[in-house]
């Protein structure tokens, strides 16, 4: 029988992780998985599929999150949930659809603290994907249409919001090298060349 294994990556905001990802898997003829995986675990779960997406990739408990959670405090209250009760939903409903399609076939998963809710499972391969900031704000930029002092400005964001909320949930540094078993520097090495080393990790790990 072919080994099951699991890729999850996590990644800084305009490294091209998502379309490592997603290249990855379409080479490797597995299933993909990123920001589908909220309506999904919406789905399954119960919880209002908008408050799944307000929510998504935020920390309760930041100064940050508590001023993008305000405008959705009225749908919490008509849910009758507390904030905290929100976000803990959300995050064990991910996570328990993350467990699920790692139950049931090999895969690539990108963000969702996919690395640390699979921490115990066999064949696991925890990736991050990183790039220098002028890389990463000409990316973003061309690929939102904006200016290059715009697009670092949302990196810089993008990246506070998911620190906070792998932080938050797991304890742990979202950048600490220990979290992972392997780094790439898209920058450096390009989003084919960042797929063929993955690739081969893999492949090689499977042989022993």
């Amino acid at each position: 029988m072919e080994q099951k294994f699991v890729i999850t990556i996590g990644r800084q905001f305009g490294s091209g992780g998502s379309e490592v990802g997603y290249r990855l898997a379409q080479e490797m003829g597995i299933p993909y998985y990123d920001k589908d995986l909220i309506v999904k675990a919406a789905k399954e779960s119960g919880i209002n599929e908008h408050v799944f997406a307000q929510e998504d990739e935020k920390a309760t408990g930041s100064f940050l999150y508590s001023l993008v959670l305000a405008p959705h405090a009225a749908v919490a209250n008509y849910l009758n949930w507390s904030e905290e009760s929100v976000n803990e939903r959300i995050f064990k409903a991910q996570a328990n659809y993350i467990r699920k399609v790692a139950d049931q076939s090999s895969c690539v998963i990108v963000g969702r603290c996919a690395d640390y809710i699979l921490w115990d499972r066999e064949n696991l391969f925890r990736v991050f994907l990183h790039a220098d900031i002028e890389n990463r704000k000409h990316r973003i930029a061309e690929i939102s249409e904006t200016t290059p002092e715009k697009a670092e400005d949302i990196i810089r964001k993008k990246d506070k919001i998911r620190a906070n909320y792998y932080s938050f949930h797991t304890n742990n540094r979202w950048t600490e090298l220990a979290n992972y078993d392997l780094c790439l520097n898209t920058g450096k090495i390009g989003i084919d060349a960042s797929v063929q080393v993955i690739k081969a990790m893999v492949e090689n790990k499977l042989k022993k």
